[in-house]
This record gives structure tokens, C-alpha cells and sequence, in this order.
């Protein structure tokens, strides 16, 4: 899964590049939350590329309100095609959410120890999303968003058996191609290359959501790496 990420840059670089487009700065913070509003980068109707602010947390347009009876902050790529939640977005509406690395937790001596993973080469990852706008009575539009997970890679396994599903800067403008096939689509739903990413133990503090800073990602430990 991934219920915890980090943004630690104002500016994204490699999507940038991989999207040739220049996207604004944005605020850097390291314990990133479901609910909270996060950038996106999705696709215009003009075939443009811009950055947008989303609640995370997919709000199905047919939604008769803002909550769900289920948390929507994660999508399964095993059943995102057919659930009656995403499967109208996936179709259409997908979307890259950056992230600089993301938390995933393991129990260690009895205790929920979180381990934070991050590009290998210092950039930050463009993670498979989702998105929805939800339109209610006398209430403004309210654009939500999901993160696709499937099974981890090598580098994740041994702390968790799901990750964010990790996109390449070549599959960057097929992703939010809405005219693409749903195969190939598909195909790119797959876990990311162990090279791609890093990881160490980091700081309990970040099991609690308030905790934010720099030093939440900061290795801890005598046998910090992996």
C-alpha cells in the first residue's frame, strides 16, 4: 500500500523533462497524508500537461457525498479496471502524483517500524494515479485523487508485499493519454525496477500524521540501508 509520502523539493525535474513542460513549485513536506491536498499532474483537453491540487482520497463522481464508505486513497492494480469506484477514471482521468519517496512500515520487535524509500539517483518518482472531480449541491467542484498499488519489488518485499506502482519518464505521456488502449495501459502496471529506489529505517515519529520535517526521512538505526 501507500498511506505515507514525502515531497522534499519545490520543482520536479524529471517530469518536467519527461513530460517537456514546465510545472510551478510547490511546497516541500515529509509526511504527506490521506485527505491532505497533494499536486497532481494530469492532462487538459488541449493535450497540455499541468500540475493541480487534489484531495487524496478519490471521491467517485456518482458519489452522493464527500465520504466514502471505504478509504479510497489507494487503488489495487488487480481490480482497478472493474471497481465501480475507479473504473470510470481509470479509463480516462489518470494522473502522475510526485513524490520524492514514501513510507512503508514493518513490525519489528513487536513494533510498527517505518522505512522510507526514495529514487536511487536523488529525483523524485512520478507514482501512478487517479483522478476524479466531484460536482455536489451548492458546493464547489472538488478535485480527489488515488495512488495505484500492486506488488512489490525486490527492494520493498522484505518490509511490505505492496508498493506504489512507479512509472519511467518514457511511460509518463502514455499514462495520461486518455486515448490510449486499455492494454497498454495495462501493461505498464507493473512493479518498478529494484534499481530504481533506496530505502533505510527512519524515525517513528512519522507514524503520527501531525509530525512533519526534515528529519522524518533522516536514516536511524545500526543497520540502516537496504
Amino acid at each position: 500500500m501507500c498511506g505515507r509520502y514525502a515531497i522534499t523539493t519545490s520543482r520536479f525535474p524529471r517530469l518536467e523533462n519527461g513530460l517537456g513542460v514546465a510545472l510551478p513549485a510547490v511546497r516541500p513536506r515529509y509526511n504527506v497524508a490521506p485527505t491532505q491536498t497533494v499536486p497532481i499532474v494530469r492532462a487538459t483537453v488541449d493535450h497540455r500537461y499541468e500540475l493541480s491540487e487534489a484531495r487524496w482520497g478519490l471521491i467517485p463522481a456518482w458519489s452522493k457525498e464527500t465520504r466514502t464508505a471505504y478509504a479510497t486513497f489507494n487503488a489495487r492494480v488487480e481490480t482497478v479496471a472493474t471497481k465501480p469506484a475507479f473504473r470510470a477514471a481509470y479509463r480516462a482521468r489518470r494522473c502522475l502524483v510526485p513524490a520524492s519517496g514514501f513510507y512503508e512500515w514493518r513490525e519489528e520487535s513487536g513494533r510498527k517500524q517505518p522505512w522510507y524509500f526514495s529514487a536511487a539517483d536523488g529525483q523524485e518518482l512520478a507514482l501512478a494515479g487517479l483522478w476524479e472531480e466531484w460536482r455536489g449541491h451548492d458546493a464547489p467542484p472538488l478535485l480527489s485523487c488515488t495512488i495505484l498499488v500492486g506488488a512489490a519489488n525486490d527492494r520493498v518485499a522484505p518490509i511490505h508485499d505492496r508498493m506504489a506502482v512507479i512509472l519511467g519518464a518514457d511511460d509518463y505521456a502514455t499514462w495520461l493519454d486518455p486515448a490510449q488502449a486499455p492494454e497498454t495501459i495495462a501493461r505498464l502496471l507493473r512493479p518498478c525496477p529494484s534499481a530504481w529506489l533506496q530505502g533505510w529505517r527512519v524515525s517513528r515519529a512519522v507514524n503520527t500524521a501531525r509530525a512533519e520535517g526534515a528529519a522524518l526521512i533522516a536514516p536511524v538505526g545500526d543497520d540502516a540501508g537496504a
